[in-house]
């Protein structure tokens, strides 16, 4: 089994909205209740963050229907809750219960650094610390199937060849990211290029300065200066 070819898409994104549906293996969520201001419950669920929380707003102890303030994709959801609540230890109500008693923001820190990416946010904001991003998923790698429908022959151990050439392909990969400043996305059979946003805004306020200072040397110290002329001022 393998993913096929993919098509590369030429243009440059700043922006990509994560593919409606998309899932790793769960979520860390951050919930709220109107009645317990600045106390927020943090869990973990396989099936979706707003299904869980209307499974716990359906208990008949709850006098009001949890919100979802946040939510965030991980890998491993119950590691990753096990990390963030040993990191809010200290804010926890209750070691048997899923409370914690701080801001809201300092919460979501917490979940982010713990986790893989927020709900909600652009693949462009995985692309300052990710040289790569697949939206697409395999279950199972046929190396065979691979080799023989890319058309390379092969002699000798596949396993070992297929890893040297991913070395290769990561080396020529991590060179087009760092001088480019790019991510290299793929996403239902395509290759897109994704700008990193820091590197963006960093560009941009360098070419605020660069316009300030020829805007200053054009306008002078006490307003626009005069163009050369073949004779100077007589004064």
């Amino acid at each position: 089994m393998h993913l096929g070819p993919f098509e590369k898409q030429p243009e440059i994104l700043r922006e990509m909205p994560f593919p409606e549906g998309f899932r790793l293996a769960g979520w860390v969520y951050i919930l709220s209740n109107e009645y317990m201001p600045g106390i927020y419950k943090v869990g973990m669920t396989t099936t979706s963050p707003e299904a869980r929380a209307k499974e716990l707003s359906s208990s008949t102890g709850v006098p009001f229907p949890f919100k979802v303030e946040a939510a965030y994709h991980c890998d491993d959801p119950a590691y990753s809750e096990s990390e963030i609540h040993e990191a809010l230890s200290e804010f926890r109500i209750n070691n048997s219960r899923e409370f914690f008693k701080l801001d809201l923001q300092e919460i979501k820190d917490a979940c982010s650094q713990l986790s893989e990416a927020e709900v909600g946010l652009g693949a462009e904001y995985l692309a300052v610390i990710h040289d790569v991003i697949s939206f697409e998923s395999l279950n199972k790698l046929d190396i065979d199937e691979l080799f023989e429908d890319i058309g390379l022959s092969t002699f000798g151990d596949k396993m070992a060849i297929a890893e040297r050439l991913i070395r290769i392909g990561a080396q020529r990969i991590r060179q087009y990211v760092y001088n480019e400043n790019l991510t290299v996305t793929f996403h239902d059979g395509k290759a897109y290029a994704i700008e990193n946003p820091e590197w963006v805004a960093a560009q941009e306020l360098e070419e605020k300065k660069i316009q300030q200072i020829k805007l200053e040397e054009s306008l002078g110290i006490y307003g626009p200066v005069i163009p050369p002329k073949e004779t100077p001022i007589p004064f």
